[in-house]
């Protein structure tokens, strides 16, 4: 049997999102993340390609960590610090982010 089928034969749609979120939503998240913790990140010159990077990254700490704490956020910053420190993310920007 078909999950298509299963999900039919107990009356839920199969076509139902169970994840969604905007790019915009994830970058608004993002940024109210670089207010709260004060980061000096030059967002304007992050480049399109750095940016699909970011909410790539971002999608997938959606599905792998909770939201309290920043933790989805901070994940993120975690995975791109290479990345990010060409925007103005600093070592001790990275040392404050640490979960331990």
């Amino acid at each position: 049997m078909t999950a298509k089928k299963i999900l039919k034969s107990v009356k839920l749609d199969p076509y139902e999102s169970i994840l969604l979120i905007t790019r915009e939503e994830a970058a608004e998240r993002l940024l109210e993340f670089i207010k709260e913790w004060e980061f000096s990140i030059k967002v304007e010159n992050i480049s399109k390609e750095d940016w699909e990077i970011i909410l790539d990254s971002f999608g997938d700490a959606i599905i792998n960590y909770h939201p309290e704490n920043y933790h989805q956020e901070r994940i993120v910053f975690l995975r791109n610090t290479k990345m990010l420190k060409k925007y103005g993310l600093k070592g001790e920007d990275i040392q404050r982010l640490d979960f331990s």
